[in-house]
Parts: structure tokens; sequence; C-alpha cells
């Protein structure tokens, strides 16, 4: 169409020169307009036109090659816009694409999020554990999940939520945990999750629970591996995240519960402690007292009694009980009350201890027991008659020999044989006599070096010491404990009953 008119706007102006001749060249004119459309050189025509019709025919030649190469250009154009065309059609659905993973993982944020102040407000771990696995199913593609622990080196399966039959469990040496690296956990994760049988089209994803270096546990989830995409294994780190820091909450508390619970028995041991020492007796039948209690915490294993039911009859006991908190007050307390009402009775210290054992042994756990040295002095025979259920043995200064010697009888621990008979052993004291009862606090004491204070220097204090007071030699025995120690702290009980005979 733009060909066609410009050869009609060239025919106008060429019109133009021939009308003046328009009778004498009538005729030609239909040969020179084939002649232009058919864009060819024409000598047939008269001489006072050809100069005209040259240049007409240039003219139409290079508007017509112009055109050509502006067609030409147009098509390019065209391709070009088909490319970007293409291209932005192409963007456009990588854009939607991405819109569309940016909006799953912020609404995976929000649903992190909520998670997250869910399971931090809940301190109950059975409970944080099924929001966890319940969350996973919601918010990745997991058709199978298995939760494991580390309890007392052992790491152990807390849960699992799909058709998962295996249920294995590690363990390890407290100490050779302690010395894994995160390395090493991993290697222990991988170890297990070989145990679960998988299909073809599955995969197991080890999601390590981990707060500040502090390794909890393992969570495995079982997804089919067409479906694992990105956004899956961003969101299993994020809940792994969110998962260690609730259960590793979840654990201090109940630690702290423990911690208070404990706390809490102490103080109710402490009392009832508090409560069966006697109160200070200073003198008895002849005989000057002293006695020093002091446990390494709050409540101590050892106990020390006296009791004086006859005029010149007085008994002194001292016992160590094994374990400490509540347990170990109330055992303490249930033998003093035995003793106590054995007191009642003119029996020996031997049947009393074989009667304390039958009555004891029933209601005494396995895992604990009593170590006791039970006497009773009687003034008008100046006799001290003594038995020993496994405790230290009796240290006396005897004045009229000059020298400090032990005193005992064999004998198990309370609680330890049914019906076992107890042996009854029995000593003179002359004026100047320095008994010595005391718990293994006292000769297991140490020093920095690890050395122990040692029985051979206990009997030295008393000798050292043999012309003082009771509560002198007392003094003179915590001062050398102390000299001895030093600075390192005190492990055990001290408990020790000093007595002097003065007549």
């Amino acid at each position: 169409m733009i060909y066609a008119g410009l050869i009609f706007v060239l025919f106008l102006t060429f019109l133009k020169i021939l009308k003046s001749q328009e009778k004498a060249y009538r005729g030609e004119i239909s040969t020179i307009l084939r002649k232009l459309r058919e864009k060819e050189e024409y000598n047939g025509i008269i001489d006072s036109v050809h100069e005209e019709y040259d240049q007409t025919l240039q003219t139409i030649l290079k508007q017509g090659k112009e055109l050509e190469n502006s067609l030409e250009e147009l098509k390019e154009y065209r391709v070009e816009l088909d490319i970007t065309y293409n291209s932005l059609i192409k963007k456009s659905t990588q854009l939607e694409y991405s819109n569309e993973i940016l909006e799953r993982r912020v609404a995976n944020l929000s649903n992190l999020n909520a998670v997250a102040r869910t399971v931090l407000s809940i301190i109950k771990l059975e409970k944080i554990i099924d929001i966890i696995l319940d969350a996973y199913f919601v918010l990745t593609g997991a058709k199978k999940i298995s939760l494991y622990l580390w309890e007392d080196g052992m790491l152990v399966n807390k849960k699992t939520k799909g058709n998962i039959i295996f249920k294995g469990t590690l363990s390890y040496p407290i100490e050779t945990l302690e010395g894994f690296s995160r390395n090493d956990f991993r290697r222990v994760y991988e170890e297990l999750s070989r145990g679960f049988k998988v299909e073809e089209n599955e995969a197991v994803i080890i999601s390590d629970l981990n707060v500040k270096g502090k390794e909890l546990g393992v969570i495995y989830i079982v997804e089919d591996r067409e479906r694992l995409i990105d956004s899956d294994q961003e969101t299993i780190s994020a809940l792994a995240i969110q998962v260690a820091n609730a259960i590793n909450n979840a654990k201090m508390y109940e630690e702290l519960l423990i911690k208070e619970r404990i706390s809490k028995e102490l103080e109710v041991a402490s009392r009832i402690q508090k409560k069966i020492l006697p109160v200070e007796m200073k003198k008895v039948c002849g005989l000057e007292i002293a006695n020093y209690f002091e446990p390494a915490k709050e409540v101590g294993g050892d106990y020390y009694d006296y009791c004086q039911r006859e005029e010149d009859r007085v008994s002194i006991t001292i016992a160590d009980v094994s374990g400490k908190g509540v347990p170990a007050a109330f055992l303490m307390a249930l033998i003093r009350s035995v003793l106590k009402t054995l007191n009642y009775k003119n029996i020996q210290p031997s049947e009393m201890l074989t009667t304390l054992n039958e009555i004891i042994y029933p209601d005494i756990t396995e895992d604990m027991f009593v170590t006791l040295f039970h006497s009773k002095y009687i003034a008008s025979e100046r006799t001290l008659y003594y038995s020993n259920a496994g405790h230290n043995p009796l240290i006396i200064y005897k004045a009229d020999l000059g020298e400090v010697v032990e005193y005992n009888v064999k004998g198990v621990a309370i609680g330890f044989i049914p019906e076992y008979q107890y042996k009854l052993g029995k000593v003179e004291l002359s004026k100047g006599d320095i008994l010595l009862y005391y718990t293994d606090g006292i000769t297991e004491a140490e020093n920095s070096n690890r050395d122990m204070f040692g029985i051979d220097r206990l009997k030295e204090v008393i000798y050292d010491n043999r012309g003082k007071s009771a509560e002198d030699v007392k003094k003179a025995i915590l001062d050398s404990i102390n000299n001895f120690r030093g600075d390192h702290e005190q492990v055990d009980d001290l408990t020790f009953v000093v007595i002097r005979n003065n007549e």
C-alpha cells in the first residue's frame, strides 16, 4: 500500500511534466506508468521527458529500497518484541512462584512463632513433645517422626508419630559423652538412623537438638523424596531451634523443682535433727561432758544422745546414719525413739542393739544402714558397759596406765543382718580418764594434699591434753583438725563427744 502510494505521488509529479504535451504523448502515458510500476528503465521515451523519467525511476527505486529496509527492521523489531514478551512472561511466572514461596515462608514463620509461644509457655515435657510432633506434621511434609532425648548417658526414644516400628537406644558412659564434639554426636545420630526402615521413595532427615553447646537429643523426620523442598528443610531447621529451647527450658524447670523439693526436704530434716539432738549436759554421774556437731552440709548423717533414767546411770550413744536429707533424718529420729524406749528397760547395751536391730530391720531399705556405738555407765560400779554396731571404737586415755587405748567389740551395722546378736564389752574407769566417742568425719578429715587426719593424730591430741577439762580437750581437737585441714573444705560431718571422769 505504501509502495503504491509512492508511485502515485511520483506519477502525479511526472504527470504535470507531461500535461503540457498531453496530446502528443497520450499513447506513451500508459507505457510509462507500466514501466514505472515494473521499475524498469525505458529508453523508448521521448528525449524531452527522458531525464525526468530516469529521476522518477531512481526515486522510486531508492524509496522502495528504503521501504524494504524499514520492513526488515520492523521484522527484527517484532522478533525482539516477541523475545522481550516471552522473557517478561517467564519472569512473571518466576515472580509468581517466588511470591508463592515467600507467602509460604511468611505463613510458616507466623506458624513457627505461634508454636514457639505455645511450647515456651508450657513446662511439662510430655505436653511439649506432643505439640512439637503435631507441628512437624502440619508445617512440613513429614510422614513419620521419632524423637529421642539424652537421659543419664542413654539416647532414649520419647515418642514416635506415624508408622515407625524401630525404637532403638544407644548408651555411653557419662564421661565419654562429656568429651564428645558436635561431630561425634552427629555420628551417633547417623548410626541410629540406619535402623529406620524406609521405602525407596522416602528420605530420613536428622535434626539434632542443641542449645548453647548442650546436646539434648535428636528428631528423625521421614518424608517423601519428591515432596522434600527447600522450605521444608528451612522449617525443620527453624522448628529444631524452637524445640531445643522448649525442651531445655522444661528440663531446667524440672531440675529447679527438684532442687526446691530437696531444699524443702533439707529444711525439714534440719529441723528434725536439731530437735532430736540432746540438750547440752555438762555433768552427770561424776562425768564431765563436752560435745560438738557440725554437719558438712545442711543436714548431717551423724547423731549423738545421752539418757539418764536412774541417778547413778547414764547412757551415751553416737551413730552415723547412711544417706542424707529427710530419709536419713527420719531414720535417725526412729532410732532415737526406739533407744529412748529401750532405756526404760534395765538391759545391757548389747541387748539394746539386738532389740533395736530386730525392730528397725523390717522397715529399713537396702540402701540404708546405721553404725552405732552405745554405752551405759554405772557410777556405783565405776564401769562402762558398751556394744558396737559397725561404728568406730571408743578411745580412752587411761590415767592409771598413762596411755591412750581403743576399746571395741565387733558387730555389724544396724539393718544389715536380721536377728543378729551383738556383743558386750566393759571397761572400768578411773579418775582422770578421758573418753572420746566420734564419727569418721574426724579421722577422715582431709588437707589440700588429700592426706587424712587419722587415728594416730587424734590419739596424740587427747594424750597431749590429758590433764585438761572435757571442754578444753574438745577445743584442742577442733584446733588440731582446723590447722591440719587449712583452707581445704570440710567433706564430712564432724561429730564427737568428750567425757572426763572426775571421780
